[in-house]
């Protein structure tokens, strides 16, 4: 699921990566994109429920971005070294899994605690596969604790799999990149023609609608275009700064259509496959990407409003809690408030003190926490 800074590697240290403000406000607007297709209000107006009903596309957002992230940090090296990759690996666990085991611990404890007479094994094994955040490969059970956690099983194969697509894209360039998405792409479909339609395997690569949908094979584009960003980005020449806001409008402009596009498709979402029509999927994963891509290198080269905006304190502020945000959205406190105010009803304070919420909490539990396990043996500094 979620962007996020790499820290800094034990001696010999790095030196320090850009960083770019925009792209840390511009997490929030992902993230809230995401709690209002959730969260409706009783008697939104239909065109509104159709164009909020849109918001799965915050989590493109954050794919696009991990992809640009990760490759800022590791500009034409990769840790392939078995040391270098266990860093890097800790590092990611540090960042995105302490308060991932908190928060969807909290909403296991609340399903399953305590265990039913009988069901014990079950309830474990589901617990297991919730919390190793293994959930997302299974169409029938990638919604187990906090329902939105499916998003960090894509991230979890991402961040075991961007050594080697940096490694590639530096021996072979764009070449190098086509053939990890080729290799992404093929495990995926080979894995789900060999799984789909056998429910002893709880399913586990259960359709293709689901591969392209809810998993890092089949939306594998998206990481790699953050990453070729990043590379272009590092290495353009002065020139290609932008002159005029063009690429900024260009791509909201884009990803707003895109949404418009895919309202006007209107195509069902099942419950464990996601999207239904072609038509739909493909514009979710390649249109509405390619829209955040051009939107992207407009707040990186052109000084706008939009840029000016999403780079204030604010916005940087929201945007460090983002992570907390996400997971706190969809939640049992976000359970508590609907049955204490019922749905629908007063979905701005809710809102509001989800975002209070996750503030403290990024505050009090995410920092402190990954600061603590970088400190550890295999850490190394906060960056």
């Amino acid at each position: 699921m979620s962007v996020s800074t790499l820290a800094a590697a034990e001696a010999p240290a790095p030196p320090p990566s850009p960083y770019y403000p925009a792209l840390t406000g511009l997490r929030a607007v992902a993230a809230y994109l995401v709690f209002f297709l959730h969260f409706r209000f009783v008697g939104q107006p239909d065109w509104l429920v159709r164009f909020t009903g849109q918001g799965y596309v915050g989590v493109g957002m954050f794919f696009v971005l991990s992809g640009f992230v990760i490759a800022t940090r590791y500009p034409g090296r990769a840790p392939l070294t078995r040391a270098g990759w266990g860093r890097y690996l800790w590092r990611r666990v540090a960042r995105i899994y302490p308060v991932y085991f908190l928060l969807n611990g909290w909403a296991l404890a609340r399903i399953y605690w305590p265990l039913p007479p009988g069901q014990a094994g079950n309830s474990l094994f589901l617990v297991f596969i919730s919390q190793s955040m293994v959930r997302g490969f299974s169409n029938t059970l990638k919604f187990v604790g906090l329902p939105q956690g499916w998003s960090l099983t894509v991230e979890e194969c991402f961040y075991l799999s961007a050594p080697l697509l940096l490694l590639a894209w530096h021996r072979r360039g764009w070449a190098g990149a086509a053939g990890f998405v080729a290799l992404a792409l093929s495990i995926g479909l080979v894995l789900t023609a060999l799984c789909a339609g056998r429910p002893e395997l709880h399913g586990l690569f259960g359709s293709y609608r689901h591969l392209f949908n809810f998993t890092f094979f089949g939306r594998v584009l998206e990481f790699v275009l953050g990453v070729g960003l990043a590379r272009w980005w590092a290495g353009r020449p002065a020139a290609a700064a932008g002159r005029g806001p063009w690429r900024t409008l260009a791509g909201a402009l884009a990803m707003v259509l895109t949404v418009g596009l895919l309202a006007a498709l209107r195509s069902p979402i099942d419950t464990y496959d996601g999207l239904r029509y072609p038509a739909a999927i493909a514009t979710n994963i390649l249109l509405f990407p390619a829209g955040v891509g051009l939107l992207l290198v407009g707040l990186l080269s052109e000084s706008t409003w939009l840029r000016h905006v999403l780079a204030s304190r604010l916005a940087q502020a929201l945007g460090r809690s983002s992570y907390f945000f996400y997971l706190l959205h969809v939640s049992p406190f976000s359970i508590w408030w609907q049955q204490h105010f019922g749905w629908g009803r007063h979905i701005l304070l809710q809102f509001l003190a989800t975002v209070i919420l996750s503030e403290l909490g990024y505050r009090l539990l995410e920092k402190p926490l990954h600061r603590w396990l970088l400190a550890r043996p295999l850490g190394g500094t906060a960056a």
